[in-house]
């Protein structure tokens, strides 16, 4: 089994992050392609057997205008944590002929329905409201490349969210980065970056990570996981706190 991350850019012009842990949590690769072409063909080894890809970009987007269900959904319960998603629609360049996250699951032969038993699937995450549930935080942590934050801010955030994946060693669920020369090399960048735009660069690398530790999270705790929305107007896949699931499954 391989659990598998994707931080796609919605289109071919930016880098994608993309990562592979084993069936023990080791991380195995941590790199970044941009084309589609080469995307898939990074994954498709890993995907010849069972998988699940965990995918950081939406799958499903029908909605005309505004945000999906599944957006509102992850906005309600999470926006308190400063995770609310970004608006998907139609209307939106990127998603005017489908999405380039279905493409890519359909050419590797993906199944993308959440509650499907195929053995080679993907999923749409989220990052940021699952590093506020796994590491029981108050709000997302600030390490993106953003306007009014500084090298030094983004330096200690991304350092944070590092020591925090690390330290998943000792979880039930365990990630084990440290094995692999790619960490290091993540390691290293963030230590010695010089302008904003240095850690940028590894920003989407970190994120395929996280992604890739949501695929072998949801595998190892199904109850502890919700895909928020449905298959017909899309979903979301993410960690859930005890309060959080029982305000879902309430509603």
């Amino acid at each position: 089994m391989h659990y598998l991350g994707v931080d796609l850019a919605w289109g071919q012009n930016n880098m994608t992050g993309l990562a592979v842990l084993d069936a023990t949590g080791h991380l195995l690769a941590a790199t970044q392609h941009k084309t589609d072409s080469e995307i898939i063909d990074w994954l498709r080894p890993w995907t010849a057997g069972p998988c699940l890809v965990a995918i950081d970009a939406p799958i499903i987007v029908a909605n005309p205008t505004g945000n999906r269900p599944c957006e509102s959904m992850v906005n309600r319960h999470f926006g308190k944590y400063n995770a609310s998603c970004h608006s998907v629609n139609l209307s939106k360049p990127h998603f005017a002929n489908g999405t380039r996250a279905l493409r890519l699951a359909d050419e590797l032969g993906l199944a993308v329905d959440p509650r499907a038993q195929s053995e080679r699937r993907a999923v749409e995450v989220y990052p940021h409201p699952a590093i506020v549930v796994l590491f029981d935080l108050p709000r997302v942590l600030q390490y993106k490349h953003k306007p009014g934050r500084d090298l030094e801010h983004s330096r200690r955030e991304l350092t944070r969210l590092l020591d925090h994946l690390e330290a998943l060693r000792h979880a039930s669920t365990p990630l084990l980065p440290e094995s692999s020369p790619d960490w290091h090399r993540i390691r290293q960048a963030t230590a010695h970056a010089q302008r904003k735009v240095d850690l940028a660069r590894i920003e989407d690398s970190i994120d395929a990570i996280v992604c890739a530790y949501i695929a072998a999270y949801a595998v190892a705790n199904p109850t502890a996981v919700r895909a928020m929305g449905d298959l017909k107007t899309g979903y979301i896949l993410t960690p859930v706190t005890p309060q959080i699931a029982t305000a879902y499954d309430s509603a």
